[in-house]
This record gives structure tokens, C-alpha cells and sequence, in this order.
């Protein structure tokens, strides 16, 4: 067998990926003519979808009529309300979700384009991962293994198209300033959780916000301000939140005692690890652990 040419050799490569998300509250319903939700607001992102008859939601103090196929897609932190309008019953279809994959929260925290109609790009784009999730919730047997595997693949579908769509509204808008501060801050905090044991025990210097922020040039409240903007949760949850990912990464690897797993996140001792695990989850990392291994 003849050996390929050199300039024929090549190699393809997915890139490494390593995030998570949220679902939370998916539900389809039906409610007649006089049903209302108060105002709130919640740190998570929603989509809402319209099936049958008419919505009206306020958004932060603006009203936006929703009919057929009409998406709302909103961010945390913002405050609405909801409720049926006209003479005829109403069913929507919404979901909430959180996700910490760095640019597609850039570009969903960034979107303030809530109201999309049923023939924009955004609700043509994600209307089939919805159609299936719609199907999936309403099935009786969504709790089993393959029903659950259906439920992830139909979130990223529509992960894809929302990011996909808000993309190409983003790439003909200059970024903002404030955009580019919170991004460099984000992937530095990302490069501190992600420091070896074996960096720290050489001396190396564990960058902390406060750290980042001086060596940037801007106060702590300013770079509070800047990156929960652009994220929607401030630096220190960010850092938590990458923080318990890594924890629970490390955690499945039967190999590694908790006690190392302590020392490769760089707490100073197995109890102040337990103690905040337990916090962030409500159950300590051995009993995260004895979930998947007995």
C-alpha cells in the first residue's frame, strides 16, 4: 500500500469543549382567558413561545403582544409580567435555562431585542429544537435514558440557532469597550481555576478578581459592574460557578481522592473543600461522588 503524500496528510480536530447548563421549569399550558403572572425577574434566561390564542408581556416597562408562533427571549435580571388577552383561552410554551459557555452568554446578555416574531430569523431558526421539546415534555415517559438524551440534543439545537442567529445581528455591531474589559476578565478568571496544583506549589501567583482588576486598570465596583452587564452574574459567581464545574469534573474520576481534588482546586485543607461544595449543592462531595459510584 502506497503511503499518502505528505502534502495530502492532514488531521481534523474537534475543539475541546467543557460547559454546562441549566434547564429549569420547561412546561407547556393551557389557561383560559383571564389567567395573569405577576411581575418578576429571575437570574435565569427564558424563552417563551405562543402556541394558541393571545399573550401580553411587559418587559422592563414595555409592552409586547404575542401571538401564534411570537418568541420572547429574555435575560436575567429582567422584570415581567405576563397575561391573556381577547375572548380566547391561551397556550405558550416556555422554558428557562442557564449556561456557561462564555461567548453565547456575551451574546444573549448582550440582546435586547426581546420580541420575536413567528417569521423572524431567530423564531424560524429555533422553532424546530422547540417543536421537539414541546413533544418531549408533553410525553409521559420523558424520564427515561433515551427521553432525556432526545431533551439534550433538542437544547443544543436550540443553543445553536439562537447563537447562530444573534451572531449575525452581533458581527456588524461594534463591540462594546465595556464587552471587550469583561471578556478579558472572564477568560483570565477561566485560566486561574484552571491553574495545576503543580503551578501554585512553583510559586506561581493565583490571580484573584481583585489582582485582575488592578492590573487592568479599574476599581472593583467598576468591574463588577462591566462584566455583570455582559454576563448577567457578577465575577465572584462566575469564578463559583467555574469552580464547582471543576469540582464535580474532578469528582467523577474515581482515581483521585477528595482529598486531592482539594488540593488540585487549592483549598488549604479537605474541610474548607466540603464546606463550600456543600454550600454551592446542598450535599457534601462525597455523597456528589456516591451518586455514581457505590
Amino acid at each position: 500500500m502506497e503511503d499518502i503524500p505528505e502534502h495530502m496528510r492532514k488531521k481534523y480536530l474537534l475543539p475541546d469543549m467543557d460547559s454546562t447548563f441549566r434547564l429549569f421549569a420547561a412546561h407547556w399550558h393551557a389557561v383560559d382567558r383571564n389567567w395573569k403572572y405577576p411581575i418578576h425577574k429571575h437570574p435565569l434566561f427564558e424563552v417563551n413561545l405562543v402556541l394558541s390564542g393571545t399573550q401580553e408581556m411587559i418587559v422592563n416597562q414595555t409592552s409586547y403582544i404575542q401571538n401564534p408562533g411570537d418568541i420572547m427571549l429574555l435575560g436575567p435580571g429582567d422584570v415581567h409580567e405576563s397575561k391573556a388577552i381577547g375572548k380566547e383561552n391561551m397556550t405558550y410554551y416556555c422554558l428557562h435555562f442557564d449556561v456557561d459557555e462564555r461567548v453565547l452568554r456575551e451574546l444573549l446578555c448582550r440582546n435586547k431585542t426581546y420580541f420575536h416574531a413567528s417569521n423572524s430569523d431567530l423564531a424560524t431558526a429555533i422553532q424546530p429544537a422547540l417543536d421537539k421539546l414541546i413533544k418531549l415534555t408533553k410525553d409521559e415517559a420523558a424520564q427515561r435514558v433515551e427521553s432525556r438524551m432526545m431533551i439534550l440534543s433538542a437544547l443544543f439545537e436550540l443553543f445553536a440557532g439562537i447563537s447562530g442567529t444573534l451572531s449575525k445581528r452581533d458581527s456588524s455591531v461594534t463591540v462594546p469597550r465595556m464587552s471587550q474589559v469583561a471578556s478579558q476578565i472572564a477568560a483570565r478568571l477561566e485560566l486561574a481555576v484552571d491553574q495545576t496544583e503543580d503551578e501554585r506549589l512553583e510559586g506561581q501567583d493565583i490571580e484573584t478578581i481583585e489582582s485582575i482588576a488592578a492590573e487592568i486598570g479599574y476599581s472593583m465596583s467598576s468591574v463588577n459592574r462591566m462584566f455583570t452587564s455582559v454576563y448577567g452574574v457578577s465575577p465572584r459567581q462566575y469564578m463559583s460557578t467555574l469552580m464547582l464545574k471543576k469540582s464535580k469534573l474532578l469528582l467523577m474520576d474515581p482515581e483521585l481522592t477528595i482529598e486531592t481534588i482539594s488540593a488540585k482546586l487549592g483549598y488549604n485543607n479537605i474541610a474548607h473543600f466540603s464546606r463550600q461544595f456543600k454550600r454551592w449543592t446542598g450535599e457534601s462531595p462525597s455523597s456528589f461522588r456516591g451518586r455514581f459510584y457505590k
